[in-house]
């Protein structure tokens, strides 16, 4: 079973130094185990941490994160629980929090706040924007061509998020 993902974006493109100096902070973090895999140390489920160059085909989406950050992400850093329990969440979060504070970055929820009930969009933007913290949705076009919204966040709104009661990552 596939867990929740989210991804880091930071303002500059990356060069193979960074990304060494990154991997050598994120294994104070987690266990290597292969290429992009990596483990907990607490024994949850694998985790997938990608660096990568920002790219978005989308007029839409690329139009909607210049207007709410400034700038479009240069690097994009992936981090994917491989595990859906509420534990894998928690950790994703944390260490989304951390990767967003040490790199000065944003989070991408890779949807909207998760939101139980029928009326789930509706509660998603009414939650968050209770929350402490920065927020944008930027729209972008599906796959099939419709229309969708996904959160980014300052990493001060996913900790307050992880205080929440109704806490959980976008799966």
């Amino acid at each position: 079973m596939a867990g929740p993902a989210a991804c880091v974006l930071l303002p500059e493109a990356w060069a193979a130094g960074h990304i060494a100096a990154f991997h050598e902070w994120l294994a104070s973090w987690l266990i290597a185990a292969g290429d992009n895999g990596w483990r907990t140390p607490s024994g949850g489920g694998p985790i997938t941490v990608e660096v990568g160059a920002r790219e978005s085909e989308d007029a839409d989406e690329a139009t909607g994160l210049r207007r709410a950050l400034g700038y479009l992400p240069g690097t994009e850093i992936v981090l994917a629980a491989a595990v859906n329990g509420p534990d894998d969440h928690r950790f994703l979060a944390e260490l989304a929090v951390a990767t967003a504070r040490r790199y000065d970055g944003v989070i991408d929820l890779d949807g909207l706040l998760p939101a139980g009930g029928p009326d789930w969009k509706e509660r998603s933007r009414a939650t968050i924007r209770a929350l402490p913290g920065r927020w944008h949705e930027i729209p972008y076009r599906t796959a099939w061509g419709g229309a969708a919204a996904y959160h980014v966040v300052d990493p001060d709104l996913l900790a307050a998020w992880l205080k929440h009661p109704g806490f959980g990552m976008v799966k």
